[in-house]
């Protein structure tokens, strides 16, 4: 039993320790402020700080609160909706932090295009997050998820939908991971509410998502078509079961 308890301890200490999940470097190598890239028509792959192409843009966030996305190519001005950029396996994608979207960029000659990613394209670059697209929160802006005790798990609320969540963040929650603003790791159950500043007016109705703890000591974890599946392992015959623990009440101050 004191094993038992132990090694409950320790799962807990390092749980939130441990990021709940991985991304490719690429994801995380954002387009800096005066960089440049380059676009190439013919085989229609992007590069980083060659200067070789025809099409050379350099990047620029725009003065205000926004910091919005801008691209120049000698004096023309290309103005973006996205607010991160980066290179992945030759394409240039975007992310908007004030609509909670990620987009494939490309050139036309003429001007910069967009095509919002599907939640399965978002789910292959980040397989280790469950996706909670907004078009699933009910009339009340909530959804409800279930988090496997002494388990941290991450959560991405994507926008599919043409709600604006401008200046939007999670309240009371201190991020592990800066770059996406619509990304939250959870160890506890608890309910996280997005919000615009914390305000409770309706020109501004706030997302909550609610954690709710699962009691399950065989739960595993796996993945069919971007959607996460909870299975229980098969039990061979006399195999003994192992002691049962008293089951953890749940903190108030967490909800």
């Amino acid at each position: 039993m004191k094993k038992i308890l132990l090694t409950t301890l320790i799962m807990i200490l390092t749980s939130g320790i441990v990021s709940a999940y991985e991304v490719d470097e690429a994801v995380l190598n954002s387009i800096k402020n005066n960089q440049i890239i380059d676009y190439n028509p013919e085989t229609k792959i992007w590069t980083r700080n060659l200067g070789l192409n025809h099409y050379v843009f350099t990047k620029h966030i725009s003065i205000g609160s926004g910091s919005y996305t801008y691209f120049t190519n000698g004096d023309k001005e290309y103005e973006l909706n996205s607010t991160y950029e980066f290179l992945y396996y030759g394409k240039l994608y975007a992310y908007s932090a004030h609509l909670l979207k990620f987009f494939e960029l490309g050139f036309d000659g003429e001007d910069f295009t967009t095509r919002e990613l599907t939640k399965n394209e978002v789910q292959n670059m980040f397989p280790d997050v469950k996706i909670l697209p907004v078009s699933e929160f009910d009339e009340n802006n909530e959804i409800t998820v279930e988090l496997p005790a002494f388990r941290k798990r991450a959560f991405m609320i994507l926008n599919d939908t043409d709600r604006d969540f401008y200046k939007y963040q999670f309240e009371y929650y201190k991020p592990e991971n800066k770059l996406f603003n619509n990304i939250f790791e959870i160890r506890m159950p608890r309910i996280m509410v997005m919000s615009h500043f914390k305000s409770r007016d309706a020109l501004f109705p706030v997302l909550r998502v609610i954690v709710k703890p699962v009691w399950k000591d065989t739960e595993q974890q796996t993945e069919i078509d971007g959607n996460y599946v909870e299975t229980t392992p098969q039990v061979q015959e006399n195999t003994p079961k192992p002691e049962p623990l008293d089951e953890p009440g749940i903190d108030d101050g967490e909800f």
